[in-house]
């Protein structure tokens, strides 16, 4: 992974976790007012998966940890 390239995040849908228990870790990780981290729990659970804005390769390695910490599935993608 090069450090100066930008990595997306994505967060994958699963049988394990609540719909508002993805919004609940969204709004906190994110910072999100809870009507923007239930959208996304939306579009995570109708898509499958939703990315987000393209990080650093740094940070975006320390936000997929911070999500997997709390039990989301999530996985990084080179920024198209």
């Amino acid at each position: 992974m090069q450090l100066d390239e930008k990595w997306v995040v994505r967060i994958h849908d699963d049988n394990v976790n609540s719909f508002a228990g993805v919004a609940l870790v969204l709004a906190e990780l994110l910072g999100l007012p809870v009507e923007e981290s239930w959208a996304a729990a939306e579009r995570i659970h109708t898509t499958g998966s939703a990315g987000l804005d393209p990080l650093p390769a740094g940070p975006a390695e320390d936000f997929v940890a911070a999500l997997q910490v709390r039990g989301l599935h999530a996985t990084l993608e080179p920024a198209p």
